[in-house]
């Protein structure tokens, strides 16, 4: 898979899995706009940047591991594109509502997440860009199968660069609903919830995770 394509690959995920990103961080999203008490559409730009930067840091990470682990293992990198595939159909049958297996994952991550929550209390209300880019940094770690899912798909690239920039590519798909959430929140919950979007956007990461289970034997 050349690196255009990963990274095209990556921004669709995050586009189409919106869905599922709305209903996990529309609310903060909706409550940032409620405390803000600075520049609304720069502390806005600047939270994004924040939750970018930290799924960008998390990617370098797991291309790091992903490294490590197809240098010292021969079958790492066929058993990671599994996994992650894996992860990807979960994620769809989580958005049909027909499986709840990520959310044990979420489970897991909201460990580091209880750790971490409380720093952002002193952030609110954010009264600058700096505030807002804090804000997300922190945010950025909020549990979330969608984001393991695309983590798990960015191991697999075994290049912290490479697993870094998926993650920010990842990041910057969801970033138009995100950012429209506050104006049009009603609007998008509704279309959100149609039920051939869902099934739509469902089915399309399905396919993505297919795809990666399959490219390997497909060439």
């Amino acid at each position: 898979m050349n690196e255009p394509l990963s990274f095209l690959s990556a921004w669709l995920l995050g586009f189409l899995g919106s869905v599922h990103c709305m209903g996990m961080c529309g609310g903060i999203v909706g409550a940032l706009s409620l405390n803000t008490k600075g520049p609304s559409m720069a502390i806005h730009l600047s939270y994004h940047l924040g939750r970018i930067f930290t799924y960008a840091s998390l990617g370098f990470m797991a291309g790091l591991i992903g490294l490590w682990l197809a240098s010292t293992h021969s079958y790492a990198g066929q058993v990671l594109r599994v996994l992650s595939g894996v992860m990807l159909v979960l994620m769809g049958g989580y958005i049909l509502g027909r499986t709840h297996l990520l959310m044990w994952f979420e489970k897991r991550g909201s460990f580091i997440w209880r750790k971490v929550q409380p720093l952002s209390k002193g952030l609110l209300p954010v009264r600058s860009p700096k505030h807002g880019l804090m804000l997300g940094l922190i945010w950025g770690l909020l549990p979330c199968g969608l984001i393991y899912s695309t983590l798990s798909w960015s191991l697999v690239a075994a290049n912290p660069l490479h697993s870094a920039g998926l993650m920010a590519m990842f990041g910057l798909g969801n970033l138009p609903a995100l950012l429209s959430f506050a104006a049009f929140a009603q609007q998008l919950n509704r279309f959100k919830q149609t039920p051939w979007v869902r099934f739509s956007l469902a089915s399309l990461i399905m396919a993505f995770g297919a795809w990666t289970i399959a490219a390997p034997w497909l060439n």
